[in-house]
Formats: structure tokens, C-alpha cells, sequence
């Protein structure tokens, strides 16, 4: 094989390494980040630490619906969604992050169970199951009763353990 030939056969080499790496960039090889932009294309709201379950409830619900829409794995769900947490979440998380990560079993349920029970308190818990056991339809329509009832029965679980109650207290 002639100089010309090595030379060839060296630049040819090069032409192929450059491809394969630039098929790799283009290829979005970090998890992590393509994950962070399918999740970002749907321009999740915020969450901003309010006390109010209505607020919390929606924007995880949003969330877990997003991230099975995403395919995202269990393993990227936590820190795809804690960019979204504003305010007093954002403060909190910064706070317990380390000592919630070190929780064996650590995951996107762990999170969604310390995030209600930081904004979520036990005291609002029963405020929200009292507010149901006390609905009346007295000047409501049926559709903004049922509609009420469907909101509060949300975060009354304990108090709608059965279809019976759920019948008993909507009557």
C-alpha cells in the first residue's frame, strides 16, 4: 500500500469516527436531559407550595399523568419534576432533598406521599372530610352539588371507604 493509500485510508477513518460522533450528539445520548425536554414541551404548571389541596392534588395529578406520557422511567421521574417546584415546595425540597434521596426506596410515589405531607397537613384533612360530611344541597343545583361533592370526596378517602357511605352521605 502506497503513502497515498494509508493517507486515504486514515482520512476515510477520521470521516468515520466524526460521523459516529456526531450521530451520538445528535442522538441525545443523556437520558436525563431528553427526558427533561419531553417533559418541558408540555409546559407543566408550577407548583408553588400553596396549602391548599385542591392545588396539590391537580398538579400531581398533572405530573403523573405527563410522566407516563413521556415514558419517562421511574428513576428520572423525581428529578423531572422537582424543577417545577417554585416558591415555599422549592425551599422545602432544597431542605429535605439529601435526607429524602437516602430513604431506601426512594422514588416518585415517596415524593408524591412527603410533598401531602408537608402541604397537605392532617388538619386540612379532616377540615376537607367535615366539609363533606356537612354538604348540603340547600341552594345548589344537582350538578354544583355533585360537582362539590366529587371535589371534596377527593380528600375524604377514610370517609367514603364503601360505595354505601359514599351513597349514604351524597343522598
Amino acid at each position: 500500500m502506497t503513502t497515498e493509500g494509508i493517507v486515504d485510508e486514515v482520512r476515510q477513518l477520521a470521516e468515520v469516527v466524526q460521523n459516529l460522533a456526531q450521530n451520538r450528539n445528535n442522538q441525545g445520548l443523556d437520558p436525563a436531559g431528553e427526558m427533561f425536554k419531553n417533559v418541558a414541551q408540555s409546559k407543566p404548571r408550577l407548583y408553588q407550595g400553596e396549602i391548599d389541596p385542591s392545588v396539590l392534588e391537580n398538579w400531581l395529578k398533572e405530573f403523573d399523568k405527563l410522566i407516563v406520557a413521556v415514558n419517562c422511567p421511574e428513576d428520572l421521574r423525581v428529578n423531572s419534576v422537582v424543577y417545577y417546584l417554585r416558591g415555599e415546595a422549592d425551599l422545602w425540597w432544597k431542605r429535605c432533598e439529601n435526607a429524602l434521596r437516602a430513604t431506601p426506596g426512594f422514588g416518585w410515589e415517596l415524593f408524591k406521599v412527603s410533598l401531602r405531607n408537608k402541604f397537605y397537613p392532617p388538619y386540612l384533612k379532616k377540615q376537607k372530610a367535615q366539609e363533606l360530611i356537612e354538604l348540603r344541597m340547600e341552594g345548589m343545583s344537582i350538578t354544583e352539588y355533585y360537582s362539590k361533592f366529587i371535589e371534596l370526596s377527593r380528600f375524604a378517602h377514610e370517609v367514603l371507604a364503601t360505595e354505601e357511605l359514599r351513597a349514604q352521605i351524597f343522598e
